[in-house]
């Protein structure tokens, strides 16, 4: 499944060069990666048939006990064929549907990466990693839903999508990290009733899991995103709207319903919210004359159907559930690839400028007739046996069951009256005034639509087969003990069959007299008078405003008034929390005084104070370094050398940059505070700070360390990484993939610095060095010194395992050698001096790291792990490799700003 995870993950990455190579052919290319997934996950269905299920685990945080871990059963497993089968004809259709836009490619990698994102959401056994898909599946359909990003429409609804869902996804996040706690599993496959029953956090933990289900299946009150997200191009609306996104919440509230489904409050909200949901989903549908919106409507009114039936949790209910899902998923993917279909041949999706169409697109309708069939709920239609179903799980509820029944009927009549527009209206009749001439569409679009449609008519004309294979797993999953599962389509005379005779025929006459009742659903919404959209954008306007006025009490423009109130907040708070350990602090026992440690601190105290009182920025950057070299004093007094060669190095780098930024900078005049009292006020509070913040580190120091880790690192240093300087072999061994991400925080840091830092003009001489280095004496003077220092590098690079060196201490020595000729000679020391660009060294020092653990892994080892070779007794390995890749990446990085820095424009 990882393997699966991991071809989709690559489609989406290649999506935008292979299209900008094949253009619109593209589609049929990329559909081959969730193909092979569909594949894949029909080879199992024997396995999940007999009561198997497929695992793979991949060690993700280890402290945390977070693993990647995967599952299929017989719920994801159904799911998974959804997104995936669905998802092949998506990609391929989109390809036609889409071909002549710019940016396809773009799309293509967008639907792939939400492909991915279900995929993973669906499989995923660890609730940390669902939840993380489950966020995924909000982005990636924030951009898919945004594509159009041109259109105000668009931009609009894909924002409303995001912070409804996003919401949602917060509290979804806080109750599942109640519901982990609670029981003490992160497992789905661990949880169990019996571990949460009666426990005081039950409620909250239902309210949390519910809010960000409702928010994510577009149920009352937050169903006002799902219609307005029509506005994306209709691949998406196909395919995250009504096959797939929307089934998330409905997938979580499943999948958790064998641990809460044993709460009255549960089956009670979801029966309530899902029956509202669908009442007021079916009201709206039928007042539509867009197409996409009266699709996407009907999506709201079986997503509230779904909910409703998983709270029945009744036998008849929960078989239900899993027909209407695989029901609707496909003939709602069908109508609306269909619907684009009809869109990209006439030039519109109105009701009442279309008819006739099947003269011109008969491929197309009769796509369209199957799938509306099955919307219908006519046998021998899989949507027929899931209404009769339906209605019998409602009606074993008893009395409450019957009152929903009747409004269910109602409900599913407009249903029917619905798909009658589609098909009758759509594609029957006299022919429509279209804004172009219809056309049958190619074989991309119409392929889609006819399988799906076909699809629903096999699995109800031979449902022994589902039944089987597929649907008796899934009500298992779901189901909070054994259920018997059968499927029929002719069950004889029962109540749930009348239920069926009377919706056809209030369907029938819904469709005969639809305009009346058109009419009648109008005025009904004008006495309403409330519109759900009108609510959100006054609700957007107030958040806003509230937003508003709080910055303009804290953001008022001062870094001073910021800085004081930040530091009398962390200073008070400390002062407070210290008072309690006074007295272990004044009998602590500490180090003894070293005089270098002493000078140390003497050295950058004075710079403190110089830098608070003289005037001038070169004046203060001295001051400052003269902070930052007494701090390397102090490391070299607690033998800490490796420390303190940094710290000096990056303390002249910094003081380099600074000054050379400073001089290019206009002058200002000072802006400190002239009044006494606001001067008597800062001193207090920086006093403060200081002695709570030094307070706080001598509580620190006198502390015991817990464990014994530093013993473990000293212990096994030499054995185990083959190195005497534990610091570097902490670095570039033990905690190796620290470091490769703090390298890439360097390496992109300073490829945004340098933007910026690059960015002004910039008039001098290419060739010459800056006018305080012209005499001929000191150049001649500095030339030796610089190379000395780079070949000292190479010395801290080689030693830096066994003695205090390594390959950050290195680079920094090395770009402060060159730096030395760029001031001394000139911009152009740096294309004398590297055979390639300070840019192409970043990369290929990330490269050496990045490639020293891949090494690992093909020796089949983790990422990262050393590998050790003793050519003559002498220990080479890749932790070697791996600090040539940190020295190229800090020297590369401190040479491409100071190129940019020094760089001449003219």
């Amino acid at each position: 499944m990882l393997y699966l995870l991991s071809l989709i993950a690559l489609a989406a990455i290649m999506a935008p060069g292979l299209t900008r190579l094949l253009g619109a052919r593209t589609g049929w290319l990329l559909m081959l990666a969730p193909l092979v997934a569909f594949i894949w996950f029909v080879q199992q269905i024997p396995l999940i048939a007999g009561g198997g299920a497929v695992m793979q685990s991949l060690s993700w945080i280890p402290a945390l006990g977070i693993n990647l871990s995967l599952r299929l059963d017989g719920l994801s497993l159904l799911f998974a064929l959804l997104i995936s089968g669905i998802g092949s004809l998506i990609v391929l259709y989109a390809g036609s549907y889409l071909s002549s836009h710019a940016h396809l490619g773009r799309f293509h990698a967008y639907l792939l990466v939400f492909m991915l994102a279900m995929l993973g959401l669906v499989l995923a056994d660890d609730l940390v990693a669902m939840f993380v898909f489950w966020e995924l599946t909000s982005i990636a359909s924030f951009l898919l839903i945004s594509f159009q990003h041109d259109k105000a429409v668009s931009r609009r609804a894909a924002l409303q999508a995001l912070l409804i869902t996003g919401g949602g996804g917060l509290a979804l996040l806080a109750g599942l990290i109640l519901l982990g706690g609670a029981t003490g599993n992160w497992q789905f496959s661990n949880l169990s009733a019996e571990q949460i029953e009666g426990h005081v956090l039950l409620p909250a933990i239902i309210a949390l899991v519910l809010l960000g289900c409702f928010t994510k299946s577009a149920q009352v009150p937050f169903h006002l995103w799902l219609p307005n997200a029509m506005n994306a191009p209709t691949p998406v609306s196909a395919y995250l709207h009504s096959a797939t996104m929307v089934k998330a919440g409905i997938y979580l509230l499943a999948r958790l319903n064998p641990v809460l489904g044993g709460s009255v409050g549960w089956g009670t909200l979801l029966i309530t919210f899902g029956a509202a949901t669908a009442v007021l989903g079916a009201f709206l549908a039928f007042r539509q004359t867009d197409l996409k919106r009266l699709l996407a409507y009907t999506t709201v009114t079986v997503l509230g159907q779904l909910t409703m039936l998983i709270g029945t949790n009744t036998s008849y209910g929960l078989q239900a559930f899993v027909l209407y899902l695989v029901a609707h998923s496909l003939y709602k993917g069908a109508l609306f690839m269909a619907v684009g279909a009809i869109d990209h041949a006439t030039g519109t999706r109105e009701l009442a400028r279309l008819g006739g169409l099947i003269r011109f697109m008969p491929l197309t309708g009769a796509a369209v007739a199957l799938a509306a069939f099955s919307n219908a709920g006519l046998p021998p239609f899989f949507g027929f046996i899931a209404k009769e179903f339906k209605y019998t799980g409602l009606i074993e509820m008893g009395y409450i069951g019957w009152a929903v029944t009747l409004v269910m009927i109602l409900t599913n009549a407009l249903l029917f009256a619905a798909a009658c527009l589609v098909f009758l209206q759509t594609f029957l009749g006299k022919q429509g005034d279209y804004p172009r001439t219809p056309h049958e569409v190619g074989l991309p679009m119409w392929l889609g639509p006819m399988l799906l449609a076909i699809g629903g008519f096999l699995l109800g004309a031979w449902n022994a087969w589902p039944e089987t294979w597929l649907v008796n797993n899934a009500v298992q999953a779901v189901a909070r003990g054994p259920v018997d599962v059968h499927l029929y389509l002719w069950g004889g005379i029962t109540p749930a069959l009348l239920a069926s005779l009377l919706t056809v025929s209030l369907g029938v006459l819904f469709y005969v007299m639809r305009d009346k009742v058109r009419l009648l659903l109008d005025r009904a919404n004008a006495a309403w008078n409330v519109s759900g959209d009108l609510l959100w954008d006054r609700l957007l306007k107030r958040v806003f405003h509230v937003a508003g006025l709080l910055a303009a009490r804290f953001q008022h423009g001062s870094l001073r008034q910021h800085l004081v109130l930040l530091a009398l907040a962390v200073g008070g708070l400390l002062a407070v929390g210290l008072l309690p350990a006074l007295p272990q602090l004044l009998q602590g026992s500490y180090s003894p005084i070293s005089p270098l440690g002493l000078a140390g601190c003497l050295l950058a105290l004075a710079g403190g104070v110089a830098a608070a009182f003289l005037p001038g920025r070169l004046t203060l950057l001295a001051a400052l370094g003269a902070c930052g070299l007494g701090l390397a004093l102090v490391f070299i007094s607690v033998n800490a050398p490796d420390v303190a060669m940094t710290q000096l190095m990056v303390e002249t780098l910094s003081l380099i940059f600074l000054a050379l930024v400073f001089r290019k900078m206009p002058t200002v005049p000072a802006s400190g505070a002239r009044a006494p009292w606001k001067r008597r006020l800062h001193a207090s509070v920086a006093i403060l700070f200081g002695l709570s913040v030094t307070g706080a580190l001598l509580l620190a120091v006198s502390l015991p360390l817990p464990g014994e880790i530093a013993q473990w690192y000293q212990a096994n240093s030499l054995p185990g990484g083959h190195g005497h300087n534990v610091v570097n072999v902490i670095l570039v061994d033990f905690r190796a993939f620290d470091t490769l991400g703090e390298i890439l925080v360097v390496a992109l840091s300073a490829l945004a610095a340098a933007s910026l830092l690059g960015s002004g003009r910039r008039i001098g001489k290419e060739h010459g060095g800056e006018d305080a280095f012209t005499s001929p004496l000191l150049r001649q003077g500095l030339r030796p010194l610089a190379w000395l220092m780079m070949a000292a590098s190479l010395l801290l690079l080689w030693r830096g395992h066994n003695l205090p060196g390594g390959g950050f201490i290195g680079g920094l020595v090395a770009a402060c050698g060159l730096i030395l000729l760029v001031l001394t000679y000139g911009h152009g020391q740096i294309r004398r001096v590297l055979p390639v660009a300070p840019v192409q060294l970043i990369g290929i020092g990330l490269g050496c790291a990045a490639g020293a653990g891949i090494l690992g892994l093909i020796a089949g080892s983790a990422f990262l792990t050393g590998l050790w070779t003793f050519p003559g007794g002498l220990p080479l390995g890749t932790p070697l490799l791996f600090d040539i890749g940190v020295f190229l990446t800090v020297f590369g990085s401190a040479l491409h700003m100071i190129d940019k820095l020094t760089g001449v424009r003219q």
